[in-house]
């Protein structure tokens, strides 16, 4: 679900304006586990920011990664935003610090810093940057923005400045030491808006303003971790080609009693017919109450609802801003989410998921897509889990529709294709948008799934290990060549200048039903990759190492042959009959339902041997019960029933058929 909501409504305020005093930005990495940045910190560097921050001289953020201890809960609440700043900037190492834009040796010390934040002080700032930060009673946030240029400047800006804008806690501490031995952290990153991307600005004219709101509703989690009393926020306009910034500021996030509109929806991106759900976020003065809503759910002006909780089915394939007033007899508050809903639909049976950060390996990027390695003369869809990195799959003539989502990829989106070939690479924040769950439901359900990645053990969860028959994975290894265990399928070599390292080879149970498909050439039991195809199932495929450091030729020629002649399982059409034509059970049995995937509703067919009591119920993939079908004597004989699921939200359903000793249980796939 996504959990962000941005506005943007410009206002031209033409006031007079004056060369405006800089504000210096220092931009932080570290990690829980870092010893050296509990040792940076401890010789100067928290005292010394804490002194540039309370004498108004900087605007201070920091971001966790996720090395040297991976479980930094800090990094683990914010995943996406730190990984894209640390990507951003290129980060290999912690402590990092960036100045205005530029790196920064942490080997310094504190007068250097100091007198590079006077230097920067005393540079001309285009920019002024007011912010009014305010939470109200549901703890919705909202960042007001006022962004005035002086009126004598003359600065020929890039076409891709932006603003940065970040929720941060001042300071986090714990009850016991992390790992580095630090309890006590400042001035953390929980959230950027709306992303770590920012927002492309539009540079006003000179003596201009601009305004701009961008808000936030914060998830469970972040409630239970975070201080909300002691949060502040950050703003700063960078040039995003040459990462200079040109004004920062900083300010304590304050309780407010205005007029406010919010609103989030149950699911951002889906396949027409897409089906949305709505949530009213909104609050009134502590005077008032909301009186009346308004929504557009698809920017044409009119009034598509007037009710708090509503819904909306959107048909046809595109991005649509969505728009909420409010009045409470008094004001009116607009909450207006540009490009908020998208609609998609495929070109393709294939989709490829990109998880290689194209700012680290630019090289082998392009020309691991532009050989097709990954999905030979197939062609296919892209989803690229980075967003928009500014790559070209348009010179390949074989990748047809292109997604830029930093979103996990949304259940309906998957089941409309039969195959998908993962790319991955656990670097960069990749491993953020893969769900192990999902793609164990993805197989079972017929879908066919390729996992080509290094530090492979991260992508297999429990269950996922359990089905695929794995007793353990290696440490980071080094792969030279994955040796053919198929005569079906060539060697393929490692290549470049850089080697293919960091790379988890596999050992398969005994009573795995897992085909080895390459080795190592390693005189061990592990193998750098197999095939599965249980019955019933989709076909799951593993190849260990970093996909885009292989030979292209040979990958071109072996990814051809598995997707041709091993990706070939369907998902299940089900019971096509309206009515059972024998009105006798000659056994217990619970059929697939049909159709399936299902909006909103489908027919469970199910046989009774011996009459008795019968109990036939739905429930959601966590087990919660969510509809009760059947409960009650039935006689023997073959039953269907319809179930209509429109309360229900788009996902994976089980539904259980229980009668004496039979016990059955089947998925069933909702798609609205």
């Amino acid at each position: 679900m996504k959990k962000l909501i941005l506005t943007l409504f410009i206002c031209a305020i033409i006031i007079p304006s004056y060369a405006h005093d800089k504000k210096s930005l220092i931009e932080r990495f570290t990690n829980s586990g870092c010893v050296p940045c509990r040792d940076l910190n401890v010789a100067w560097y928290n005292a010394t920011t804490h002194d540039l921050v309370n004498s108004g001289l900087v605007s201070h953020i920091v971001y966790n990664v996720d090395w040297p201890f991976p479980n930094d809960p800090m990094f683990l609440l914010n995943k996406s935003d730190n990984n894209t700043r640390r990507g951003y900037y290129a980060v290999n190492a912690v402590p990092w610090i960036d100045l205005n834009g530029s790196d920064f040796s942490t080997s310094s010390g504190s007068t250097a810093l100091i007198n590079a934040v006077t230097s920067g002080n005393a540079e001309y700032s285009p920019f002024s940057i007011v912010i009014t930060p305010s939470k109200f009673s549901n703890n919705v946030i909202n960042v007001h923005i006022a962004i005035n240029r002086d009126v004598n400047d003359v600065t020929v800006f890039g076409s891709n400045v932006k603003l940065q804008v970040g929720i941060t806690e001042k300071s986090v501490s714990y009850a016991s030491p992390q790992p580095n031995g630090e309890s006590i952290f400042y001035s953390i990153t929980r959230k950027m808006l709306p992303d770590g991307k920012g927002t492309l600005l539009t540079i006003p004219a000179p003596g201009e303003t601009i305004e701009l709101d961008l808000g936030y509703i914060p998830t469970t989690q972040f409630l239970n971790l975070v201080n909300m009393d002691s949060l502040r926020v950050v703003a700063f306009i960078q040039d995003d080609d040459t990462k200079e910034v040109f004004q920062s500021e900083m300010t304590d996030v304050e309780y407010s009693t205005a007029l406010n509109a919010a609103f989030q929806s149950d699911e951002t991106i889906g396949v027409s017919p897409f089906t949305v759900n709505f949530e009213d976020y909104s609050t009134a003065t502590d005077t008032t109450s909301i009186v009346s809503r308004a929504w557009d759910f698809d920017n044409d002006g009119n009034i598509d609802s007037q009710d708090e909780n509503p819904s909306w089915t959107y048909t046809s394939e595109g991005d649509y801003t969505v728009s909420l007033t409010v009045s409470d007899g008094v004001n009116q508050f607009t909450r207006t989410l540009n490009s908020y809903i998208h609609t998609l639909t495929k070109s393709s049976d294939i989709l490829v998921v990109n998880g290689i950060e194209y700012a680290t390996y630019p090289a082998e990027m392009e020309s691991f897509y532009s050989t097709s390695a990954g999905f030979g003369d197939h062609r296919v869809d892209v989803w690229d889990v980075f967003g928009d990195q500014g790559f070209d799959y348009a010179s390949n003539p074989n990748i047809q529709t292109v997604d830029l989502f930093q979103h996990i990829i949304p259940t309906s989106v998957l089941m409309q294709y039969q195959k998908v070939i993962w790319i991955g690479n656990n670097y960069g924040g990749d491993l953020s948008y893969y769900d192990a769950a999902q793609v164990l439901d993805y197989v079972t359900m017929g879908g066919n799934f390729l996992l080509a990645t290094r530090q492979g053990s991260n992508f297999f969860d429990t269950p996922l290990r359990n089905y695929c028959g794995i007793t353990n994975f290696t440490g980071d290894l080094t792969l030279d060549t994955l040796h053919s265990m198929d005569e079906n399928l060539l060697n393929i070599g490692s290549t470049g200048a850089a080697t293919n390292t960091l790379v988890n080879f596999v050992n398969l149970g005994t009573s795995s039903e897992a085909i080895p498909i390459f080795d190592d050439n390693a005189a061990t039991a592990y193998k750098a990759g197999f095939r599965l195809n249980k019955d019933s199932a989709g076909v799951f495929i593993y190849i260990a190492g970093r996909p885009y450091r292989l030979d292209n030729a040979a990958s071109y020629a072996d990814y051809n042959y598995m997707i041709d002649n091993w990706m070939t399982s369907t998902f299940p059409t089900g019971v096509k009959s309206e009515e059972n034509s024998v009105n006798t059970a000659e056994n217990y049995r619970l059929e697939q339902n049909y159709p399936n995937p299902f909006n909103p509703a489908t027919r469970i067919a199910y046989s009774i041997q011996k009459p008795g009591f019968v109990s036939l119920k739905v429930y959601d993939i966590l087990g919660r019960e969510v509809a009760t079908l059947v409960n009650g004597y039935q006689q023997a004989k073959n039953y269907t029933i319809n179930f209509d699921a429109g309360r229900l939200a788009s996902g994976i359903y089980l539904y259980k058929l229980k009668t004496g000793d039979f016990v059955q249980t089947k998925k069933m796939l909702l798609l609205k």
